[in-house]
């Protein structure tokens, strides 16, 4: 099954401990999902990580606790592994209140993919939309989780 997960979900999954983010990424680990992205997720992606352990780093002189760079870093790479890649081709204006968000909806429509894995409220608030525009479920990863446990996902 391929999907489109947004980068709040890795962000949840890898910083947060959010178990259900977590057990989307196992499921991909064992190639029971195949995450679809193109360049600009990617690059989202790896700019919000580099930040979050920047933060972290300055954060460590502070308090003086020991951050582990690598595990994260392993998380990060292991969940990129054998993605798809495409093309950002379409441009929609769905989310009007953040424009950036617009890339994972174009994702989803130029790789014909019918979920996309988020928590973003400016997605969650035109799925409606989405879902009747372009037949597109956008849903959370506890939603996505359960309905794929239950089988009531379309492959």
């Amino acid at each position: 099954m391929r999907i489109v997960v947004d980068t709040n979900v890795f962000i949840s999954g890898i910083f947060k401990g959010d178990n259900f983010c977590k057990a989307i990424f196992n499921l991909k680990n064992l190639n029971k999902l195949t995450f679809v992205m193109n360049k600009e997720m990617q690059s989202e992606l790896i700019y919000t990580f580099y930040n979050i352990l920047l933060e972290a780093f300055k954060k460590k002189g502070e308090t003086n606790k020991e951050f582990k760079v690598l595990p994260l870093a392993a998380s990060l790479s292991k969940c990129l592994w054998q993605i798809e890649e495409i093309d950002h081709i379409i441009n929609t204006n769905y989310c009007i209140e953040d424009k950036s968000d617009n890339k994972f909806i174009d994702c989803c429509i130029d790789g014909n993919v019918k979920y996309l894995i988020t928590q973003d409220k400016h997605i969650n608030n035109i799925s409606d939309e989405i879902k009747k525009s372009h037949n597109i479920e956008v849903l959370s990863p506890f939603q996505f989780y359960t309905k794929y446990q239950m089988k009531q996902l379309e492959f």
